[in-house]
């Protein structure tokens, strides 16, 4: 009898041990601190769940809804997993997989089970998280906070972009200016990396822009231009960023921009740019429309007070520049170079540095919130 209640006093110090390490706040060791970070876990409907806003801190990841389909995108270490609602299933790569229990929406919150961490995140993602004891050791996460920024002056070459009406001012000279004025300010005041897609008069096709803005892996696409209307009166400032819809007024410009397809580029090209597949080859981009809104409200009101230039707004166009960038993207319109007053000061050298002065104080505000939302 004796040794029958010693079975079951051990039997019952195992099933505490194992309850506890299933049912148990989760620690997760960064290779190569001291301290570990504790998440915790919260019981709903009897199951173990952690908290999405306690997750991305530590992972450096960053999630997003779309509420229309019921799916949950979880960004983390470069990887995607796609999540559906109130389900136990979500795809990584090309396959899908069981949780055993859904993801949930409560009050605002996205509540993760907690066999997600513990189990499928090292099952997944072997090479960066694994198992240690109840808890899970995971190599430090990359650093998110923008460090690379690509400028790109538009038109250039055998492309003029506008010509003004008066001094026959070129816009591809007014853009490659101000661009670099911008450049040597964000490399020396925010020391970012910054690299231009054309740093001479040379012709640069649209997808070659933002494909060099890719390779060389850029946080943020800033294409910059001036504008023009067939009538003189046209002035002000517009920032704009990727959208298939828009304005009269932004169709318009839209097409100003984009005509450089059929003026200068070779036979053909049109019909690569309008492919359905090139505007939603990646879904990047549409991770990005967000930011691109945030980044062109910034910059925009930033020119705008700063210049105390006509505004007339943030809006969204189809730009074929803006489609192949997996980054936050937007396009500015510095002034229309049709308007007599306005060309006179879009060449002046000190209205130019008040221009690169006005965006750097725009992009500086995006990068000090969006570095602080994806490493905090």
């Amino acid at each position: 009898m004796l040794m029958n209640n010693k079975v079951i006093f051990v039997f019952t110090i195992i099933i505490v041990a194992l309850y506890s390490s299933l049912f148990a706040d989760i620690s997760v060791q960064i290779r190569g601190t001291t301290r570990p970070h504790n998440l915790r876990t919260q019981s709903i409907d009897g199951i173990d769940y952690v908290d999405t806003e306690v997750i991305n801190p530590v992972f450096k990841s960053m999630l997003k809804h779309e509420y229309s389909d019921n799916k949950v995108f979880l960004y983390i270490y470069g990887e995607q997993f796609l999540f559906l609602l109130d389900t136990p299933y979500y795809t990584f790569g090309n396959n899908h997989y069981n949780m055993q229990y859904p993801i949930l929406l409560r009050q605002s919150k996205t509540w993760l089970p907690a066999v997600f961490i513990r189990e499928h995140l090292p099952q997944r993602l072997s090479d960066k998280i694994s198992r240690s004891g109840s808890g899970l050791q995971v190599d430090v996460p990359p650093d998110r906070s923008v460090q690379t920024i690509v400028l790109d002056p538009g038109h250039g070459g055998r492309d003029p972009g506008a010509v003004g009406r008066t001094l026959r001012a070129k816009e591809k000279d007014i853009n490659l200016a101000v661009a670099r004025q911008l450049k040597a300010m964000l490399e020396r005041e925010l020391g970012v990396r910054v690299l231009i897609t054309r740093d001479n008069d040379e012709f640069m096709s649209l997808g070659a822009r933002t494909r060099f803005a890719n390779d060389n892996r850029a946080d943020l696409f800033v294409s910059i231009h001036t504008n023009s209307s067939t009538g003189r009166a046209g002035n002000g400032i517009e920032t704009y960023y990727l959208s298939t819809a828009g304005t009269s007024d932004s169709r318009a410009v839209e097409a100003l921009e984009n005509n450089v397809v059929e003026l200068y580029e070779e036979a053909g090209a049109r019909q690569q740019y309008d492919a359905l597949a090139f505007i939603l080859s990646d879904l990047s981009q549409t991770e990005h429309l967000e930011n691109s809104n945030t980044l062109a409200t910034l910059v925009h009101q930033n020119l705008v007070a700063g210049t105390r230039g006509q505004d007339r707004g943030v809006r969204q166009a189809n730009f074929f520049v803006l489609r192949g960038a997996f980054m936050p993207a937007i396009l500015i319109e510095l002034g229309f170079i049709s308007n007599e007053d306005e060309e006179a000061k879009l060449v002046n050298p000190q209205y130019q540095n008040r221009l690169a002065r006005t965006i750097f104080e725009g992009l500086k505000r995006f990068k000090y919130r969006y570095d602080r939302i994806r490493n905090t």
